[in-house]
């Protein structure tokens, strides 16, 4: 029976759950430094002389290599620790910890000998290495979860082994020891008391700041109803409720034929898109909307994803008017700015919590819950409404730039959610803007694509969100840019 043999290294910062994503940190460390093997991972003794000589060392990575087969023929979920996991492995088949460390620098070392031209063919091997170095090397924080099947596919046997960091603080923690001061900003840290905890840490100085506008240039709107006054929400029990799938697309219609240029929608999963566009094209209102703007669809391959982004944006350049439809946590949702009439409303349907049935979140869970006293509902809402943030925050890229947000649940309405998004969204929101009906959300859209639409100039902008050269060289601003220095 052949085994496949799949390791997932998620070594994030205990918050990302997209699928197919690796943070950089990863990166930097799944990189075999081979300029000095003494230094890699912290190391500094040789390479031990059992795995010295090439064919000793292949004969090693046979023996670890049988050892994770035999692992992987399970029947049911298995979850351990790090050095449980060593543990394991050396009363089995006597290998210490000590060589698999090197594991990864002395493949590296050997490809560079024989001077492989294609290591792509050796990037089986090169995985199982890299997993053994790094199973070798953290103790703490790591857990390691063996599962007989995949999700997808619950009655196939596929088992894969997943390495997943639990403990946040571990990707950051270089960044505290290399440096004495440390900034940590972005539009989207909120709640900001979060962050010290999961990050473990002790901050100096934590602020929130408004966004100085010489004009409200964006307009958050939370719509919970449909005009027929049935909720909207994406929660499980009503994702396959006809009426909240058509007032979904009654919203999207609408607001198709009075944004102009680009849209962008954000849908919780791929799985929850696929049905309810399906459900929209049974029903017409997909041909509907195509009379209005052109629409694409992100999907979960990169090349029909990038080559759908770069017609969407043909389609806003040219004056057609597109709308992309992406999912949260997916490549739309982080590193693409929609700029100017990119993008100049974004809607969220529903809200973006994570798969909760997976097990890697469920040890995630369970971890804080342990070790910094985090209750999993104020984790999960925290990470939802982060999310969300990101999603609709692609829209404003700049000062002289505008959009609508457009928040498309009725759980957006309550203070425990409004209350985690930053504080330049939640100080544009008003009791006239929650729990909105489409035609509410459509009249108020308008109203506000109207203003934005009188001439705006960068000079108008001068003693308001910019400052004069008046200002600039006044007494008052020249003191206090000296006592800045001098603080510093």
């Amino acid at each position: 029976m052949s085994v496949c043999v799949v390791v997932y290294v998620l070594l994030c910062d205990g918050l990302a759950t997209r699928p197919g994503w690796t943070p950089p940190l990863a990166h930097r460390l799944l990189e075999i430094r081979t300029s000095s093997p003494a230094t890699h991972y912290g190391i500094s003794e040789a390479v031990p002389g059992s795995i010295r000589t090439a064919e000793h060392f292949v004969g090693f990575l046979r023996r670890f290599l049988e050892y994770l087969k035999a692992r992987l023929r399970v029947q049911h979920v298995v979850q351990e620790s790090a050095p449980q996991f060593l543990k394991d492995i050396f009363d089995k088949v006597c290998i210490d910890r000590k060589p698999l460390r090197f594991c990864a620098e002395r493949l590296q070392s050997l490809l560079r000998t024989l001077e492989i031209a294609d290591i792509a063919d050796f990037s089986a091997v090169t995985l199982i290495s890299n997993f053994a170095t790094l199973v070798s090397t953290y103790s703490q924080g790591f857990t390691i979860i063996i599962e007989p099947f995949e999700d997808r596919t619950p009655t196939i046997a596929n088992p894969v082994l997943h390495f997943s960091c639990m403990d946040p603080s571990i990707a950051i923690k270089p960044v505290f020891q290399r440096f004495q001061s440390v900034v940590i900003t972005s539009g989207t840290l909120s709640p900001l008391d979060i962050y010290p905890r999961i990050l473990d840490f002790r901050p100096v100085t934590m602020a929130s700041f408004t966004m100085t506008l010489a004009r409200t240039c964006l307009c958050p709107l939370i719509v919970g109803r449909g005009n027929d006054q049935v909720a909207l929400s994406s929660k499980f029990e009503t994702r396959e409720d006809f009426a909240v799938i058509r007032n979904y697309g009654n919203l999207l219609l609408e607001m198709s034929a009075i944004v102009p240029d680009g849209i962008v929608a954000f849908f919780t999963s791929y799985i929850y898109m696929e049905n309810i566009v399906a459900s929209w094209y049974e029903q017409g209102i997909l041909e509907n909307i195509q009379r209005n703007k052109l629409i694409f669809i992100e999907t979960q391959d990169a090349a029909e994803t990038s080559m759908a982004l770069e017609k969407y944006q043909e389609a806003c350049e040219n004056g057609r008017g597109a709308i992309l439809l992406s999912v949260a946590r997916g490549k739309v949702s982080e590193g693409i700015d929609f700029v100017h009439h990119f993008g100049r409303a974004v809607i969220m349907f529903g809200v973006p919590y994570v798969y909760t049935q997976s097990r890697i979140l469920k040890a995630r869970l369970e971890y804080l819950r342990d070790q910094f006293q985090i209750r999993e509902n104020d984790f999960l809402t925290f990470d939802a409404m982060r999310h969300a943030a990101q999603c609709v925050g692609r829209a404003i890229r700049g000062k002289t730039d505008y959009g609508l947000m457009i928040f498309a649940d009725k759980r957006y309405a309550r203070a425990d959610k409004r209350g985690k998004l930053p504080r330049w969204i939640q100080e544009h929101i008003n009791d006239g803007s929650l729990n909105l009906t489409v035609d509410e959300a459509v009249q108020l859209s308008k109203h506000f694509l109207r203003q934005m639409a009188q001439p705006f100039r960068q000079e108008d902008q001068l003693g308001l969100s910019l400052l004069t050269l008046e200002q600039l060289e006044s007494e008052e601003m020249l003191q206090k840019i000296s006592q800045m220095a001098h603080q510093t």
